[in-house]
């Protein structure tokens, strides 16, 4: 366990070092956030009473998710497939870690910098400048923090299974283009899923993908509550643990299979 806690570390001061993308990414957060507030403002200008929340409830959901994107994708498959792609890959397996363990441990580091550094400052300018609420409740609040780790989780493993592509393909990038925007409309993340056409619910609701956004948020907001929060949370873990087995199967498989290229 020590050793796990020294990789985390160890990707959080790595993560500090590159300042200038910190403030790049720190102004397309802020960006992102202003430009789904004045859409969902635009929007209840319009039809008001359409959405079925309120206009605070909208823009908070909105925001939180441009929040939230700050410290939940740490980008495991870019660095796995990097790491393929040059042949550095023999450098990760010789450490007295298993690889799994380790990108776990890296990108748990990535995320407490992320939380840290960019989503609580952009979550604070998002309460004083962009009209985000806070929890309706203390309890809401609590089940919210729970529901992000196992996102985080869900993401994770999700990013590691595409990342064990590239020791096929040895490049993913025209995959990753088609998987990030798949995760980005069905996690919910600018758009509810309430608000789909009933086909695509139904194919969003048995994705794990809403477990990254759309659970978190919606508890966060109080959409999910009482049972209904228990369940979303059962939800998460579940494919969590799913995810997380068939990360380790697919480790196994390319790991046995595995020839370094370039190094």
């Amino acid at each position: 366990m020590s050793m796990f806690w020294s990789f985390t570390r160890q990707a959080f001061h790595n993560t500090v070092v590159y300042r200038v993308e910190f403030w790049m990414r720190l102004l397309s957060i802020l960006l992102a956030m202003y430009s789904i507030r004045s859409v969902w403002y635009v929007l209840y200008t319009q039809q008001p009473d359409a959405f079925g929340l309120s206009l605070g409830q909208m823009v908070t959901y909105g925001v939180l998710g441009m929040a939230l994107h700050a410290f939940i994708d740490t980008g495991s498959e870019w660095y796995i497939a990097t790491q393929v792609r040059t042949g550095a890959i023999d450098t990760d397996l010789l450490k007295p870690i298993d690889f799994h363990v380790h990108m776990l441990a890296r990108n748990l580091g990535e995320m407490l910098f992320g939380l840290g550094v960019m989503a609580l400052p952009t979550y604070a300018i998002g309460y004083f400048l962009f009209g985000l609420q806070l929890p309706p409740d203390g309890m809401a609040g609590a089940l919210f923090i729970v529901s992000l780790f196992l996102g985080f989780l869900v993401q994770f493993h999700l990013g590691f299974l595409l990342g064990a592509v590239a020791f096929a393909t040895l490049d993913i990038r025209s995959i990753a283009w088609a998987y990030f925007a798949v995760v980005s409309f069905f996690s919910g993340q600018v758009v509810p899923l309430w608000m789909f056409p009933d086909a695509l619910r139904a194919v969003a609701e048995v994705l794990p993908l809403q477990a990254v956004y759309y659970i978190p948020m919606s508890i966060y907001i109080g959409t999910f509550s009482g049972p209904a929060a228990w369940s979303a949370l059962g939800f998460q873990l579940l494919w969590a643990a799913i995810l997380a087995l068939c990360a380790r199967l697919a480790w196994g498989f390319v790991h046995k299979r595995l020839t370094v290229q370039g190094g």
